[in-house]
């Protein structure tokens, strides 16, 4: 049994996997923030030469960092994702 599981039921072989779960279901194929938000029209993406910065402006101390923020920036307060189905970590922090 995976350490990692979401709500929706998927089990993760990781936390890196489960953080690649949860981009999927709620980053959009354009990378912009939704109008509803606070930062809506807003693009959010790894910099191309750079796996610690948004194109944004934002900079992280790490990769992990620069997950974290990609995941705030697009994670609605319901947690609904793309499927229609709720996703959060239920075991280790995201």
């Amino acid at each position: 049994m995976s350490a990692c599981r979401c709500a929706c039921g998927y089990e993760a072989d990781g936390s890196d996997d489960l953080t690649d779960h949860l981009g999927e279901q709620f980053i959009p194929a354009d990378d912009t923030a939704p109008a509803d938000t606070a930062r809506g029209g807003t693009v959010h993406a790894e910099a191309a030469d750079d796996n610690r910065a948004c194109v944004c402006g934002f900079t992280a101390g790490s990769t992990p960092g620069l997950d974290a923020h990609l995941l705030e920036m697009f994670t609605p307060a319901d947690r609904i994702g793309a499927d229609g189905r709720q996703h959060s970590a239920l075991d280790e922090a995201v």
